[in-house]
């Protein structure tokens, strides 16, 4: 199983308690799938993500970990993912396309919401470099 991670869980992003569940996670490799990106502003004036998949939408760029060493439950409740109606996110199997040009499905935090009103559309695909761009920052905390 695989963890494709495309915002604060990116480990030069996170901070916390995203930084806690990503420590024991191997280096990664960077990766793609296809949706469309979105940020939102958090409660500490920080940026988190959320992702739409769409095999038709833009590419998203992000890392994939072979994730043996994740802890769901933990990053579950991080993400508030769940099957209730008031989740935040559901983790779902995507399709990740690796450097070598191999696709391989991996487990990735989708938004399970209607997208925020004020949310911001990425172009480009990469919440790290859109933080950079922007003078934004991730948030600090959930």
């Amino acid at each position: 199983m695989r963890l494709f991670v495309y915002g604060v869980l990116i480990r030069k992003l996170a901070h916390g308690r995203a930084a806690e569940l990503v420590a024991a996670l191997d280096d990664g490799l960077p990766a793609t799938t296809r949706g469309a990106l979105y940020g939102v502003e958090g409660k500490d004036g920080g940026w988190y993500p959320i992702l739409l998949p769409d095999p038709d939408g833009d590419e998203i760029h992000g890392v994939v970990h072979e994730a043996g060493a994740v802890e769901w439950q933990a990053m579950d409740e991080f993400e508030d993912a769940h099957d209730g109606p008031d989740a935040e996110y559901r983790r779902e199997t995507i399709p990740v396309m690796l450097p070598n040009a191999l696709v391989v499905d991996a487990q990735a935090y989708c938004y399970a919401r209607k997208v925020p009103a004020d949310a911001v559309r990425i172009e480009g695909g990469s919440f790290a470099a859109w933080l950079e761009e922007t003078g934004r920052r991730p948030i600090l905390s959930r």
